[in-house]
């Protein structure tokens, strides 16, 4: 399996592409992308998806309920 480049690093890449698909990234097909800046355009959003979801992890100790606790957060703030 070829996988997207996020890093430039073989194993990064593999490991990051592994954890987006388990955390059901590539449930729904992506459109067909057309040309490398779309390819490149792609890339780089999920490697931020991948970014915020691990941060999530890291903060809240898992994804389902980071989006009620910043919802919380806001509110507390507001």
């Amino acid at each position: 399996m070829t996988y997207p480049s996020y890093t430039g690093l073989p194993n990064d890449d593999r490991r990051i592409a592994e954890e987006l698909s388990a955390m059901g990234a590539f449930d729904n097909p992506a459109p067909e992308a057309s040309g490398r800046l779309a390819a490149l355009l792609e890339s780089v959003g999920m490697f931020l998806t991948w970014l915020r979801w691990k941060g999530e992890v890291g903060v809240y100790g898992c994804r389902v309920g980071a989006e009620w606790a910043r919802r919380q957060e806001a509110m507390a703030i507001a």
